[in-house]
């Protein structure tokens, strides 16, 4: 066992039949690289391992799962937990139990971690009084790949998110995580996973309520088509088209290599056992039988597309357009439809690039970008489910202060502006709100990982978020109970609340979103005129 703190700060904890030495740290207790599942054979199903035993080592994370161009490994289905509280025994008193929240991270199914740094949950579960758990799921094409054969049908990379959440329901209770109180949540390819896992009849019972962050259009795609516009072109490039056994072959293929052909296999489909249509059925009789019924936020960050499209190459409209509609694979209309729409999406102002003309066009394409992949679908989704009672209470929700990870800031248009009083940044002023933005500010960590203080409010408004977040895996509503931040000192939270009030539930006939910024407050949606334009009206599921 190779330690990584010193060996005074190790904690032995009894879990089923194993024992895992995790370690203490000023804020928590830790466990991380623990197994949920062992290494599947390729392109099979996952399922729970539950036969482990001896002393195990959970003082490291484990390596990610395999992705471009060669990290990871193909044995990653690992777990990592942060706890504040751990039982006096295996069997704890039920009252003792905490809530838990089960995160999955993004990165397009063909990236990320579960021990990203950003992602680390020990200020989420010091500070809410939860468990937090994050679970590793299988990417790319390892984690996707459908054969037409009726067996080897994709979708392994739920599969093994299936088996994490069931090995907490199994376990968790050792670290003082009450499995009937279990809320997942996830950014981007991980809040499509989170809806995923809503829409997937295998899933039912394992969760009790779900955040939505970022959730990207993205139809599930039927096996059939799936199979010709992609396994086909894998089958050939890996010369196993010819084979008498084709899944044979690809299993013999070189796993790094297999990642890096183009094209790869990164998106679910409709397999008919995970999940059985092109979109989540929010239809009331679905609830609870094929979908989950569960409470939900959903939340999005004003300028998703900030970092996802490139710039304009040129001040010309029409030429922007037609680069931005060939650069958009869902939810986008063509681009002589988008030119229709301009009087829709005029040139825009806000923040600053050395030209402003282009600084104008990039505005416009940003904002068709962002409505089109999220905002439309994420509005329309979350009505849909409010009016048939399939999600039974929704909060909608927009970042419009965020702390953008300087390695992910493709434009350079994402961070706010420096000024001489503020020479990290002045988030009072205006700056592209963009994709994965709210995630320092979701699990408190941008100075964990480093970041500086922009201003004075960056501490306090994180501890907003997070507060929002856990108590919304205690009780089921984002708005924290008065008493609750009282007894911790908690006056940062108090105070904001007192001004931006309480975040309401979705009404379908008035709806409104939670602006989330220092000094909150709630407003109206504001894409219903461009959603309608771009044939995604907020009441396209109704």
């Amino acid at each position: 066992m190779k330690p990584s703190v010193p060996v005074h700060l190790w904690i032995a904890l009894p879990v089923g039949g194993q024992t895992l030495v995790g370690y203490r740290d000023f804020y928590t207790f830790q466990f991380k690289g623990i197994r949920f599942a062992e290494e599947p054979e390729r392109f099979t199903y996952s399922s729970t391992f539950t036969n482990a035993t001896g002393t195990n080592s959970a003082l490291t994370p484990a390596l990610e799962c395999l992705q471009s161009p060669n990290n990871g490994s193909t044995d990653c289905l690992f777990l990592n937990i942060w706890t504040s509280n751990l039982p006096s025994s295996q069997q704890p008193a039920k009252q003792n139990l905490k809530p838990v929240m089960v995160y999955i991270y993004g990165g397009g199914f063909a990236t990320g971690s579960a021990s990203n740094p950003t992602n680390d949950g020990g200020n989420q579960a010091s500070r809410g009084d939860v468990v937090v758990v994050d679970i590793a799921y299988r990417l790319n094409t390892l984690g996707f790949l459908a054969l037409d054969d009726g067996v080897h049908n994709g979708n392994y990379w739920i599969s093994d998110l299936i088996s994490g959440l069931e090995w907490v329901q199994k376990y968790i209770s050792a670290f003082g995580g009450d499995p009937e109180k279990v809320m997942i949540y996830g950014e981007s390819a991980g809040a499509q996973s989170v809806q995923a896992l809503l829409a997937s009849p295998k899933a039912l019972g394992l969760f009790r309520n779900a955040i939505l962050q970022s959730n990207y259009l993205q139809p599930y795609v039927p096996l059939a088509q799936a199979f010709n516009q992609t396994t086909k072109s894998i089958l050939k490039a890996t010369g196993c088209a010819s084979s008498s056994d084709q899944l044979a072959c690809l299993q013999a293929y070189n796993a790094t290599a297999l990642i890096n052909l183009q094209p790869n296999f990164n998106y679910p489909v409709i397999d008919g056992t995970y999940l059985l249509s092109s979109y989540i059925n929010l239809n009331a009789s679905a609830a609870g039988k094929v979908s989950s019924r569960v409470p939900v936020i959903s939340v999005t960050n004003r300028d998703e597309g900030g970092v996802l499209i490139p710039l304009p190459s040129s001040s010309n409209y029409t030429a922007a357009i037609y680069a931005l509609a060939a650069s958009q694979t869902h939810g986008t209309p063509n681009a002589t439809a988008l030119l229709a729409l301009s009087a829709a999406f005029p040139l825009g102002t806000g923040p600053t690039l050395n030209n402003t003309a282009l600084n104008q066009l990039f505005n416009t394409t940003v904002r068709i970008s962002t409505d089109s992949g999220f905002h439309c679908s994420d509005e329309y989704t979350a009505l849909a489910a409010a009016q048939t009672g399939v999600w039974p209470h929704v909060w909608y929700g927009e970042f419009n202060r965020t702390y953008q990870e300087p390695g992910y800031n493709m434009n350079n248009v994402c961070q706010a502006p420096v000024t001489p009083s503020h020479p990290y940044g002045d988030p009072e002023l205006e700056y592209f709100k963009c994709h994965a933005g709210d995630l320092p500010m979701t699990f408190g960590t941008f100075a964990f990982t480093g970041y500086p203080e922009r201003d004075e409010n960056d501490i306090p408004y994180s501890q907003l978020i997070v507060d929002y977040w856990t108590s919304f895996a205690r009780t089921m509503d984002p708005n924290p109970d008065v008493g609750f931040l009282k007894a911790r000192g908690y006056w940062s939270t108090i105070n904001q609340i007192a001004v931006s009030g309480a975040w309401e539930t979705l009404n379908v006939t008035r709806p409104e979103q939670m602006e989330l910024q220092w000094n909150s407050a709630m407003r109206p949606l504001p894409d219903a005129v461009q959603c309608g334009l771009l044939g995604q009206p907020l009441d396209y599921l109704l």
